[in-house]
């Protein structure tokens, strides 16, 4: 299997049985990825191999036991080593045969994350697989404003708007960046976001052949944050970056042609093989 970032300059080869396949819901996953969950391909280190890119790694410790590893240029969440095993980004893998094989941390999971599958659920790591460590501390919270910040907290952000609307996205960028099943987001106006610390951390990439798509994340610890799309004079927030609980979950998936193989859509919501159609895009996108 090979796996890349967004932008193609970090590229891996993974080999050799996989040692597990699972979604993970703990808060600096979410964080990290910006999504409601991460999802991780197992294996052991010797078989994972960089093939270009190495050198563009930027790696934050998130704890004693763990870094983050994520692409310089683009923010996408690349492969980790821990320990006896090698940690892979399970939405930016090629070719991945496999199906997961249970959820985790669960006890830890966004009040916006609903779980509608039949996997096995643990409130932390299986048995035998290690103890949890501190997530990252939730900032004071002001009433009436969405509030959100990176993994390091270097980072933070605010906005007026609160969402109505939350969308699951199963584009093959929206995977690759966040390395996940598929990403979550809301949107808010742009009129009424606002960096509140440290904005010159923040970093953009533009998909070259794109019309709109960016990333945009932290330089320090690459985790995903909030994106201008200025065609809508929207920014389309990633829900894992936010630190305030939405009283919502997602209402919709969206560019399903898209969806990996290995994930299955279980959650009984409208689902379009692309973009709602143009007359449905603010019922279902933006509410």
């Amino acid at each position: 299997m090979i796996g890349s970032c967004l932008c193609g300059t970090v590229r891996y080869e993974l080999s050799g049985p996989h040692r597990a396949f699972v979604h993970c819901h703990c808060s600096i996953c979410r964080k990290h990825h910006g999504s409601l969950f991460s999802s991780n391909v197992a294996v052991d280190p010797e078989h994972l191999r960089w093939l270009e890119g190495e050198d563009s790694i930027v790696r934050y410790r998130s704890s004693k036991a763990l870094e983050r590893a994520f692409c310089r240029h683009c923010g996408s969440i690349v492969p980790i080593i821990a320990g006896d095993l090698a940690f892979c980004p399970a939405g930016a893998l090629s070719n991945l045969d496999m199906k997961p094989q249970a959820h985790i941390f669960v006890a830890s999971k966004s009040p916006s994350d609903k779980i509608t599958d039949s996997l096995p659920q643990f409130p932390e790591y299986p048995p035998g697989y290690g103890r949890a460590v501190p997530g990252p501390q939730v900032p004071p919270l002001t009433e009436g404003v969405v509030q959100g910040s990176c993994l390091c907290g270097e980072v933070a952000f605010e906005f007026d708007d609160v969402p109505r609307r939350m969308v699951n996205c199963h584009c093959s960028r929206c995977r690759i960046s966040r390395g996940a099943a598929h990403a979550t987001n809301v949107f808010a106006r742009s009129a009424k976001f606002r960096w509140t610390r440290r904005a010159g951390r923040v970093r953009t990439y533009k998909v070259p052949d794109a019309e709109q798509f960016t990333t945009t994340f932290c330089e320090r610890c690459g985790s995903l944050l909030p994106s201008p799309f200025e065609k809508i004079r929207q920014h389309l927030v990633p829900v894992g970056s936010l630190d305030t609980p939405l009283g919502i979950t997602p209402t919709v998936n969206i560019y399903v042609a898209s969806k990996t193989s290995w994930f299955d859509i279980t959650d009984g919501l409208p689902q379009f093989d692309e973009l709602p159609p143009l007359e449905q895009r603010r019922e279902f996108l933006i509410g």
